[in-house]
């Protein structure tokens, strides 16, 4: 009878929502609860207690979060794992975010050829080489995106310059990815040989220079690299929002104009006659 009376005690102070089966409301309660345990387990037993593995006592964190994964797939999807497979995969997790922070720079004979770094206004590329700044806006309302490149010679002169929309867009990255992958091709398209692409996403850029260390955008870095291929030399330029701002107008001219008409077209856009020129001219001082 006690036990009844504290089950019914216990569904009284946790009501089950009408949207949710029994089985599973209940199997929600018993593993937040387990995982609430095996984090002060963890916290004072384990994280600070020298006897234990290192590497063992840095996945336990990865362990919990599997934990309720798994719980989750399996509810939802019916999927199951074996315990070997678990491990495997909380491993495999561990050492994702142990590459990912062990991103250094790179030693300037290494980084030269692939990366620049910021400068506080538009800088013109070496003799012989073009400059393509890359920009992308996305409306999360409308989950569309705008892209833009504009490409400039050794003096700032901008030679061509192109819009598009990418309609169906449904996460940022995404279209800051699309919009580079967009760009590219179009510099293979118009024989550009020596380029620098020039945008403001430090994880595109790392995408190109340090791919090891983020395996879960491989196919992005496959993709990026396989048209990278086609071009005699090419550079990456990390610009912030004032130096890459000219390219960020036209893309943005999509998301809040609704100029949806893609197209391609010599020198810079009239309505930023002012912007180009001065840059030029701040470029060459």
């Amino acid at each position: 009878m006690r036990n009844m009376y504290n089950l019914q005690l216990y569904a009284q102070n946790n009501t089950i929502k009408p949207h949710l089966r029994p089985q599973i409301y209940w199997s929600k309660i018993l593993i937040a609860r387990l995982v609430d345990k095996f984090k002060d387990v963890w916290y004072i037993n384990i994280s600070k207690n020298s006897l234990w593995p290192e590497e063992l006592r840095q996945t336990f964190p990865w362990t919990l979060w599997r934990i309720w994964k798994n719980r989750n797939l399996a509810l939802f999807e019916g999927k199951c794992f074996s315990s070997l497979e678990s491990a495997q995969k909380v491993r495999e997790d561990w050492l994702e975010w142990v590459d990912a922070q062990k991103q250094e720079e790179e030693d300037d004979a290494d980084a030269g050829d692939t990366l620049g770094q910021q400068a506080a206004g538009w800088t013109a590329p070496h003799v012989n080489w073009l400059k393509c700044n890359v920009a992308t806006s996305w409306s999360k309302r409308n989950k569309f995106a705008g892209c833009a490149w504009v490409l400039r010679d050794h003096v700032g002169k901008v030679l061509l310059h192109s819009r598009c929309a990418l309609p169906g867009v449904l996460v940022k990255q995404e279209a800051q990815f699309k919009g580079l992958l967009w760009a590219m091709e179009s510099m293979r398209f118009h024989r550009v040989e020596r380029v620098v692409f020039a945008l403001q996403e430090e994880f595109l850029v790392t995408l190109v220079s340090r791919p090891a260390a983020w395996p879960s955008f491989r196919f992005m870095s496959m993709e990026l690299g396989l048209v990278l291929g086609s071009f005699r030399s090419w550079k990456f330029f990390l610009e912030n929002s004032f130096s890459n701002r000219g390219a960020f107008l036209i893309a943005k001219s999509v998301t809040e104009e609704c100029r949806l008409q893609s197209y391609v077209a010599v020198c810079h856009p009239v309505w930023l006659d002012g912007l180009f020129n001065e840059e030029r001219i701040s470029s060459s001082g």
